[in-house]
């Protein structure tokens, strides 16, 4: 029996008779291709039944035979373009199995014919050309939503830094993008360490880095885009091989290999590329040239009292036309690889040099006259070009980076390979300093302060070194080994100008000198705190002298300029990894693999400061003391997880994938350890909030008020008659937590039966707690409810009109506190339990309307109650965190015909919590408190479905055409975040949803394609937290789009909306190439927060933190332009055009408001040999 294969190669005893009489009829409904044609072709591997299937529907023929012939038979796939005859015999080489021709679009498959020889034409198939295509392909077949670029997509446009690598990709942004050089990716609105892991070439690249009180830590990952031949990012969990999954997806740089230097056909390659670009200026001087400097020596430089030099800032630079190309970001690469059949070996390196960009010139209205004081999100968009005029300068954007790649890699026998690769990166650049701009920038906001105000600050230093060796062992002829390991380190050693403290001070300073100096500049002297401060320089003849007093002597460099605001980081990781997948059957393959990763983290923090304030204070001392306690981190961190996987196609037309991993962690808090055991001041445990007090008054009945009246007039009388041998001395506690001695009238029976009868009456109308709960301590008792007074308030008309005062008895509620949160659920007023609208009409004698109920005098968050720690205990060193975990991933595709694909996905995958969230936990913004900080660990479920379609059944002259659609619903459990006092707690879940769309086509001569999202939901939520927010009327919602004040996530907002799309042409026999982009990202909304604002919340401070906001920005329309021109086999020639328009902008989800750069031109040059 025989069946046709139109799309699946299916088993005739199962095949309906009906299905193939059309099957047999459907050849003559349409037409097939050209004999000789040649056409591309991706087809993966797997069972020939399969590919073969897929080869049919691709190549629009009919496939007939005896379909059990090819059951049990493995293809290794087809990649690279041939005809249809090639495309078969390809297919089937090894198989014992033929294909041969009998009509136009119709072959009949059947044993090989004994003794026959077949020539097969010859094809040229490049396999980095073939993987990049396959990669392409994938992103509308693969189940997970996925995006790829290869390395000539990388080269088209000009970057500016790390961050403009992940520009075009849809949904994909890089957090702060134009402070420093590095990427923060953030997918989907998830950002954060380990939440989207970045690796190169499988080595995983992330650090988290101090950012200064007001925004706390940054998770970064220092990479060079000149050495990158492609990225894959994945959306949402994944169990990929080769791929490092987080709760928000991956994303995995390759550098360039041996294959990409050399020619073809050749055994060894040079490559030279070199480039120049404009729109930057170098800077005026480099800023760390003051260091060593004597102070009094520099023009107009400042002092103040606690040593910090300010040195003024120059007029910002305006760009002129000689800055459109002026060979001030210049960068080459310098490549040399060979081969032969053992051996390959790539040294590359690379090094750009660029000075500061100047800002683009149009619609930078924008981001002037915004209401900084609105209570509106229209306080969030800053009015950046107060800071930054637009067309200018923009300090501390230069950079200078140098690469060093190696790599060798060894073919062994027995299909052994083993590869070494060594990458060794140097970058020195500017990098705002996070807190001093943001106090530039609110000073600018009170109009001190215009442009110019920002000036350059001493450059950041990255040295990153990173080693591995990996090992692959893939036998061609067996279905149980296809192994793969890596073994790796990376090393960051850095040092950034970030703890808050003065870029420039003197450990002393020359006090009369300084001070005539002030008295003629301002007429004050330095410490104008001092009493009679501004009659020193009138009345000191000395400072009132025309003629400067004589410079002490700058014995030993005393008064010579360093830095007092140096951190340093040590971080290094060690992993390695391993993976061998299994061909069970030909529709079955198994993929078992593991990983671990050990971490070490060291920060330090420099800190010269003799006096000043702590805490929030607009002096530097007070920032580095902040910084000192709260600030870097310092721990070791370990994990390692096993997963499974397996891939099953019961059917051509039906791929499942199920699997799970398992995972354990371990860390640990080196740094606070280290202070406790040197009970080093600011680390001790001082006290832990247990609980939040509340109180509330409830309106007495005129009866009431008369029997209380009357109960305390008792009191006050047998008090009165209390004899002084009736005065016992108690020590008891205060309400602040201390202790004192007081006399009190316990020795007179009458006043303790007074009293008790008063306490009595008041606990039986909710206030105070009654004379029994107090019997072991009879003094503490009368201390606390201080006669009567603390059972009743009084409080004028609800409305205001009238002068009286009624009274209202006094209930004081204690709410525990759990895991850094109100436990609402103990609460009287959550959910509108209380009516605070009630009224009464003329009580007790009193004339007007008075609230029933009423808050009490504490503030919108109650009054905090605190334990204090045993005995020995505030010294206590931390407990090391540890957990485990199962993470499930389901996932099926099913094509529902030869050109569309559904997909679905079920993944779920934990995050254990990084250094930085189980370090020092223990301390707070002011009080060192003890919290629990993040003790389980994030979970993450992740629904979403997808629909792929080819679409080139309708336009067959296309040689792609491809468009997907996916939705997506992300839920995290136990998100890690930090509170308004900056503590690191766990909010119950953080909610992302949205739909995507991808796609692309290319006839060959015209190519392009556009992406889009739309960000449906993006909350973070927590009713025990919203409800601490605002305890008496629970206004806040428990859900809140981007987030609650202070907490990282908030900044992490993606635009609502955003559209990417390229279209190019190739001309001159595909010489030349030319195309253009758009980004488009829509203004920063949040509908909800600004409803939230315009309430009662925004006019009362609710709503707000101790940090800052995050930055809102306008919608934007960035245009690029590229072209290269083969000028011969060896060389290129590059043209490439970034913000055509010269748009003032700043980038979604920047932490600091830093416009991005203007129109720039690079050219450059490739030879190749």
């Amino acid at each position: 029996m025989q069946a046709v294969l139109t799309g699946g190669l299916l088993a005739a005893t199962l095949w309906p008779a009906e299905a193939q009489a059309q099957a047999a009829a459907a050849p003559a409904e349409q037409s097939s291709p050209a004999v000789g044609a040649m056409r591309r072709y991706d087809i993966p591997a797997g069972p020939l039944s399969a590919v073969l299937t897929r080869f049919s529907a691709d190549a629009g023929i009919f496939l007939v035979g005896a379909s059990e012939i090819a059951q049990g038979k493995h293809s290794p796939g087809l990649r690279g373009s041939f005809s249809v005859q090639a495309a078969l015999d390809a297919l089937l080489a090894g198989t014992g199995l033929e294909a041969q021709r009998q009509a136009e679009g119709r072959y009949l498959l059947r044993a090989a014919v004994e003794g026959a020889v077949k020539s097969l034409p010859a094809v040229t198939v490049t396999d980095r050309v073939d993987e990049d295509e396959q990669k392409r392909d994938g992103v509308y077949r693969e189940n997970v939503t996925n995006l790829y670029v290869g390395r000539k997509e990388l080269e088209r446009y000009p970057m500016h830094n790390a961050a403009d690598v992940l520009k075009g990709l849809t949904g994909v942004y890089s957090m702060d993008p134009r402070n420093g050089t590095a990427l923060s990716p953030n997918i989907r609105g998830l950002s954060g360490q380990g939440r989207v892991p970045v690796t190169v070439d499988g080595t995983e690249q992330s650090t988290d880095i101090w950012l200064g009180v007001m925004y706390g830590v940054g998770n970064r990952s220092y990479v060079n885009p000149a050495l990158f031949r492609s990225i894959t990012v994945e959306k949402g969990p994944s169990l990929t091989r080769g791929i490092k999954s987080g709760v928000g997806g991956a994303i995995s740089i390759r550098t360039i290999e041996p294959d990409d230097i050399i020619p073809e056909g050749k055994n060894a390659g040079i490559e030279f590329k070199a480039e120049t670009a404009g729109n930057t200026i170098e800077r005026r001087l480099d800023p760390s040239s003051y260091y060593g400097q004597d102070y009094r020596d520099i023009p107009d430089a400042r002092i103040n009292m606690y040593g910090g030099i300010t040195i003024p800032a120059s007029p910002p630079r305006e760009r002129s036309g000689s800055d459109v190309l002026n060979l001030e970001d210049n960068s080459y690469l310098l490549s040399l690889a060979g081969r032969n059949d053992a051996v390959e070996g790539l040294l590359s390196y690379s090094e750009r040099r660029k000075g500061n960009y100047f800002a683009g010139k149009r619609g930078a209205d924008k981001y002037r006259n915004n209401d900084g004081t609105a209570h509106s999100t229209e306080a969030y968009f800053p009015n950046t070009a107060a800071l930054y005029e637009a067309g200018a300068e923009v300090p501390s954007t230069s950079s200078d980076t140098s690469t060093l790649l190696l790599k060798n890699n060894w073919n062994l026998p027995h299909d052994q390979k083993l590869g070494l690769s060594f990458m060794r990166t140097r970058l020195t650049f500017g990098e705002n300093n996070n807190t001093h701009a943001l106090m530039a920038y609110s000073f600018g906001q009170m109009g001190n302060l215009t442009g110019g105000a920002v000036t350059d600050y001493p450059d950041s230093q990255i040295d990153m070194d990173i080693w591995r060796l990996g090992y692959a062992l893939k036998p061609a002829d067996s279905r149980w080994i296809d192994f793969q390991s890596n073994l790796w380190m990376t090393r960051v050693d850095g040092r950034r100008e970030q703890n808050g403290g003065n870029a420039y001070f003197v450990n002393d300073r020359d006090a009369t000198y300084d001070d005539w100096v002030s008295c003629k500049r301002t007429g004050a002297p330095v410490n104008t705190s001092m009493p009679g401060a501004f009659l020193m320089c009138l009345l000191n003849p000395v400072l009132r002298s025309p003629t400067p007093p004589q410079r002490q002597p700058n014995t030993d460099g005393r008064y010579n300029i360093v830095s007092a605001s140096t951190q340093w980081t040590d971080h290094k990781r060690i992993g390695a990894d391993f993976s061998n997948r299994i061909r069970v059957s030909d529709s079955l393959n198994l993929t078992i693999g593991g990983e671990i990763q050990h971490e070490k983290l060291q920060e330090d923090v420099l800190n010269l400061y003799q006096s000043g304030g702590f805490g929030l204070g607009p002096d530097a001392a007070s920032l580095v003391a902040a910084t000192d306690i709260i600030g870097p981190r310092s721990g070791r961190r370990h994990e390692w997880a096993g997963s499974v996987n397996m891939d099953w196609s019961p059917t051509p037309w039906l791929t499942l994938s199920a699997g799970t991993r398992y995972s354990e962690f371990w860390a640990f808090d080196d740094g606070l350890a280290e202070r406790r055991r040197n009970q080093a001041q600011g680390s001790q445990i001082v006290q832990e909030r247990t609980g939040v007090k509340l109180s509330y008054g409830t309106l007495m009945s005129n009866q009431e008020w008369t029997t209380f009246q009357t109960l305390q007039q008792a009191v006050f009388d047998t008090l009165s008659r209390t004899q002084p041998n009736e005065m016992k001395q108690w020590r008891v506690q205060t309400e602040f937590g201390g202790h004192v001695d007081v006399a009190l009238p316990t020795g007179n029976a009458a006043y303790v039966a007074a009293w008790n009868a008063l306490a009595d009456y008041a606990a039986a109308h909710n206030a105070g707690s009654g004379s029994q709960a107090y019997a072991a301590n009879l003094g503490q008792a009368i201390y606390n409810d201080n006669y009567g007074y603390k059972y009743r308030t009084a409080a004028p008309p609800a409305n205001g009109v009238g002068a009286g005062r009624a009274m209202y008895w006094n209930t004081e509620v204690v709410l525990p506190v759990v895991n850094g949160k109100v436990d609402s659920s103990q609460s009287p007023f959550v959910g509108g339990g209380v009516d605070w609208e009630q009224t009464a009409t003329d009580p007790q004698g009193q004339t007007g309307e008075y609230s029933v109920r009423r808050p009490g005098n504490t503030s919108s968050k109650g009054d905090p109650v605190y334990a204090r720690p045993d005995d020995g205990e505030q010294w206590a060193p931390p407990k090391r965190r540890k957990g485990h975990a199962w993470s499930p991933v389901l996932a099926a595709t099913v094509r529902m015909t030869n050109h569309a694909s559904l997909f679905g996905r079920y993944a779920q995958i934990t995050r254990f919590p990084s250094i930085f969230e189980v370090a020092s936990t223990s301390v707070g913004m002011n009080t060192p408190y003890l919290t629990t900080g993040a003790t389980k660990p994030e979970r993450s479920t992740n629904w979403e479905i997808g629909y792929a379609h080819d679409l080139t059944p309708f336009f067959p002259r296309m040689q792609a055409a491809d468009v997907r659609i996916s939705w997506f619903d992300t839920r995290i459990r136990d998100f890690i975040d930090r509170d308004t006092d900056l503590n690191i707690i766990q909010y119950d879940r953080k909610e992302t949803s949205g739909v995507e769309f991808q796609s692309r086509f290319d006839s060959g001569r015209i190519f392009g394609g556009m992406g889009a999202v739309w960000r449906k939901k993006q909350k973070l939520c927590d009713k025990d937290y919203a409800y601490g927010m605002d305890v008496y009327y629970d206004r806040v919602p428990e859900c809140m789009t981007g987030g609650f004040p202070d907490t990282l996530t908030a900044s992490s907002l993606q635009p609502r909306y955003s559209v990417n799309a390229d279209l190019g042409v190739r001309l001159l026999q595909n010489k030349l190439e030319m195309g253009a982009r758009a980004l488009y990202h829509a203004k920063a909304e949040n509908e909800q927060l600004d409803e939230l604002l315009r309430g009662p919340l925004g006019a009362s401070g609710i709503w707000g933190g101790k940090s800052v906001p995050q930055y809102y920005w306008h919608s934007v329309l960035l245009l690029d332009l590229y072209a290269r021109y083969q000028v011969s086999r060896v060389m290129a020639l590059n043209l490439g055009v970034a913000n055509l328009t010269d748009r003032y902008y700043l980038d979604p989800m920047a932490k600091i408001p830093v416009p991005g750069p203007g129109r720039t031109v690079s050219v450059g040059v490739q030879v190749q040999f």
